[in-house]
């Protein structure tokens, strides 16, 4: 209150910033009292704390209660923000029997020595999409890597940047080796001419198809179809 009848006008300026935010915002003094905080962080804290009356740091620390660390990262944000330096932390909690996640950012205000913005966002439907992506790679991976078709994909110098097992495989080589050292003309029994390092047919093109002899495992060779696209 004091505060609000020292700068009306400064505290009406955070309010409609503040208000408007996607997430949970709260401006602090380094001792953790707040100076603002918006609705959002209210609603969300009121969410484990039925009873809430004050906002502040300590009750922004106990929505987290049962995170045992979250204590000892908040003042770390908290020393952090003392000497101008900006960081952010994820933290989980589980609220009405929800699994969530936020990431918790303390940033110096300048000009405003002594004062902390606290940026509280939940991340948790981005980690949940984030992770089916993940999966959905990871299935890919797994699906070109035991495919019966041979995939690479080279760089302008004609070096492997990507190969499968089953390509590995029909060449005689482990997958690091073709990434760390193979180039792709290296492979081919007759390399063609007037191409750059990363053709498969004289002259090259954007859509590139050939049938060729390549090397195998052992001195053997092998017949390939290859159908390529350069972008």
């Amino acid at each position: 209150r004091y505060w609000r009848n020292r700068d009306q006008k400064l505290y009406t300026l955070l309010q409609h910033i503040f208000e408007g935010s996607r997430g949970a915002r709260m401006v602090t003094d380094n001792k953790g009292i707040a100076f603002y905080s918006n609705t959002k962080l209210r609603n969300l804290l009121s969410k484990s704390d039925k009873e809430l009356k004050i906002v502040n740091l300590k009750s922004l620390v106990a929505f987290f209660h049962d995170n045992p660390d979250a204590e000892s990262q908040f003042k770390m944000l908290l020393d952090q923000a003392e000497r101008g330096m900006t960081n952010s932390i994820q933290l989980f909690t589980n609220i009405e029997g929800e699994d969530l996640c936020f990431d918790v950012l303390a940033q110096p205000i300048a000009d405003w020595k002594g004062f902390i913005h606290w940026r509280i966002d939940d991340i948790t439907q981005k980690l949940s999409i984030d992770r089916s992506i993940r999966e959905e790679r990871e299935k890919l991976i797994d699906f070109t890597d035991n495919a019966p078709v041979g995939f690479f994909s080279v760089d302008e110098e004609g070096r492997f940047v990507f190969v499968n097992a089953t390509f590995a495989r029909w060449v005689g080589e482990d997958i690091e080796t073709l990434l760390n050292e193979g180039r792709l003309h290296t492979y081919f029994i007759d390399p063609p001419e007037n191409a750059n390092p990363y053709d498969i047919k004289p002259k090259g093109g954007l859509r590139q198809i050939s049938e060729m002899m390549m090397k195998g495992p052992a001195g053997n060779t092998f017949f390939a179809s290859i159908n390529q696209t350069v972008v």
